[in-house]
């Protein structure tokens, strides 16, 4: 059997504006994406017989047809390889919903391994449209860095990368992302296609500044106005990452985690020292460039079964 193993990387967001909603259940958004190094794995293994397996080290995570891996891999195998059985192993890192993006990054990264496992010769078109089909965010995965995201977060544009070492909260009660967005109460919108929002522009103007500084007083999310439990709580750690010295911090995506940026390495960990005092996840991590998000093995053969993960960790 074959195997490869991809890593995967998180995201935050430097700026989310919300526009409204459109016919198709999403939202309109200008935002401004950027990888950050908080990991996850996935190993993807052939199957002789067809059919999708997946297994994940935590019951937070559903192990079925509602997972994106699952779904990242039915769809290419009803595009492409019909009859193929495929094993999937999730390792999660990343926190889940917590506004860092870990399944969409999953997602991309189950897209991708299975066609580097199969040896698919899929154009860059082809793959962001089944990307795509499987949520707003998981294009932007397939390339990470920096990207200015427009449309239901599917139109891209690649942003200067940013060199910054950030600190990451985030809190225990968490923010389902389908009631954050209902409560922003946005009216209905066929997107712009005009001046960014000035947000946005405060945020691109920073960048290309490149200064962290710069970057820290230009973050912006819509959801941060919520009048909600959880993000109230991610609003809390915000207030503690700014008072344990960071330059700037915001909420990450719809909530409920949070993310300050540092002066340097040095002084994210300091700042990560004094919050673990009053946060149970405290992590402390730098940005990712563009190609660098996601880490893939090239495919090796095996001749054991897909193990469970503590049997290979052990």
């Amino acid at each position: 059997m074959k195997r490869v193993t991809i890593r995967t990387a998180a995201k935050v967001n430097l700026c989310l504006r919300v526009l409204g909603r459109r016919t198709d259940g999403y939202h309109n958004v200008e935002a401004v994406l950027h990888t950050v190094g908080l990991w996850d794995q996935i190993r993807l293994t052939s199957l002789p017989e067809p059919g999708i397996t997946l297994q994940v080290n935590t019951p937070e995570v559903p192990a079925d047809e509602s997972n994106l891996c699952w779904r990242a891999a039915q769809l290419l195998v009803d595009q492409r390889r019909a009859g193929l059985g495929i094993g999937i192993a999730l390792e999660k890192a990343i926190p889940v919903s917590a506004g860092l993006g870990g399944g969409s990054s999953d997602a991309a990264a189950t897209l991708t391994g299975l066609a580097r496992l199969w040896g698919l010769d899929l154009a860059a078109e082809e793959l962001h449209a089944l990307a795509a089909q499987l949520g707003a965010d998981v294009p932007f995965f397939l390339r990470g860095g920096c990207c200015l995201a427009r449309g239901r977060g599917e139109r891209l544009r690649p942003l200067p990368d940013l060199s910054s070492w950030l600190v990451v909260v985030v809190p225990e009660r968490r923010v389902a992302t389908a009631q954050a967005y209902a409560a922003l109460r946005r009216g209905s919108s066929r997107g712009r296609r005009g001046p960014l929002a000035r947000p946005v522009q405060r945020t691109l103007a920073a960048l290309e500044e490149g200064s962290p500084a710069a970057l820290a007083g230009s973050l912006h999310n819509d959801f941060e106005s919520l009048q909600m439990a959880g993000i109230e709580e991610a609003r809390r750690a915000k207030a503690d990452l700014l008072e344990a010295g960071c330059l700037g911090a915001s909420v990450c995506g719809s909530g409920s985690g949070a993310f300050g940026i540092a002066a340097d390495r040095s002084a994210a960990e300091q700042a990560a020292d004094r919050l673990r005092r009053s946060w149970g996840w405290v992590r402390v991590a730098a940005t990712v460039p563009a190609g660098q998000s996601m880490v893939i093995s090239e495919p090796t053969w095996s001749v054991a079964p897909c193990s469970e993960l503590e049997e290979e960790r052990a």
